[in-house]
């Protein structure tokens, strides 16, 4: 198993594992954790992954659970996700974290491409670890200890859950489980120590303790440090394509440049 870094910053290719061999990815899965706890998100070519195989290999990096986010269930496998774009807008193609609504969102996910466009349809990753640490010590200091609201209606992906099948009835029962939360600006990475700003455009609503204006403002501030190219990587996916994400210190960006074609991915997150 061979580890390319792709950016100084942020992203590395795995070469040489095949990820439906559960032999050796019990073999390497100390070294995945740590890639990934350094790296922050890892890349996978050219593996063929059944739901089965898919899961078990993202069980290297932590619990999986059931599905429980705005996208449809797969049929065969209660803990993978289907991400299904038909020209269409999807909602993603924002900065954002997955789930950050939740108590205790991901702390991962497992995205493998099943189909994909010729052209376009890429994804990008910034590390908000880096982000935090280019900020002045003393606004460090201003924002540690700091929560912010967090709230998963955003409007593109009510309209998403609202086109599926018992859509209505589903929204209904995500808004009674899903009530907006607080969650911190600054987190500690758990694995690292290091500190990265948990704010995004897409679910975090609202800074406590600020007026509204000075909220919206520090909000767009914070989120929009994921812009900057030097925290980020660029992913263009094929076929067979595999990436894995620390959903707690990276924010990402799906690319939406290929519609009409249509595109197919299969998620698990990782608890």
């Amino acid at each position: 198993m061979l580890i390319e870094h792709l950016t100084p910053a942020i992203g590395s290719e795995i070469h040489g594992l095949d990820l439906s061999d559960g032999a050796a990815v019990a073999k390497h899965a100390q070294a995945l954790r740590d890639a990934l706890a350094e790296r922050q998100v890892l890349f996978f070519r050219d593996q063929t992954l059944s739901p089965e195989a898919q899961v078990f290999f993202a069980r290297t990096f932590g619990e999986v659970l059931p599905v429980a986010s705005t996208f449809p269930v797969h049929p065969d496998n209660p803990y993978l996700e289907l991400l299904i774009s038909k020209g269409k807008k999807t909602g993603t193609d924002v900065w954002h974290a997955d789930m950050t609504w939740q108590k205790q969102p991901p702390a991962a996910t497992c995205l493998y491409a099943q189909d994909v466009p010729a052209t376009g349809g890429d994804t990008m990753w910034a590390s908000m670890a880096s982000a935090f640490e280019s900020l002045d010590p003393a606004l460090q200091g201003y924002l540690a200890g700091m929560t912010a609201v967090h709230d998963w209606e955003a409007p593109e992906l009510v309209r998403s859950l609202m086109g599926q099948e018992n859509g209505a009835q589903r929204y209904q029962e995500m808004r009674r489980e899903f009530p907006p939360i607080d969650q911190p600006v600054v987190l500690t990475h758990p694995v690292t120590g290091r500190k990265q700003l948990f704010v995004n455009s897409l679910y975090t609503t609202f800074i406590n303790h600020m007026s509204r204006d000075e909220s919206a403002t520090w909000v767009a501030y914070l989120s929009g440090l994921a812009k900057i190219p030097e925290w980020q990587v660029r992913f263009k996916w094929r076929k067979g394509s595999v990436a894995v994400w620390d959903n707690i210190a990276t924010q990402h960006y799906a690319v939406n440049d290929y519609h009409p074609s249509a595109r197919r991915m299969h998620r698990v997150t990782i608890r």
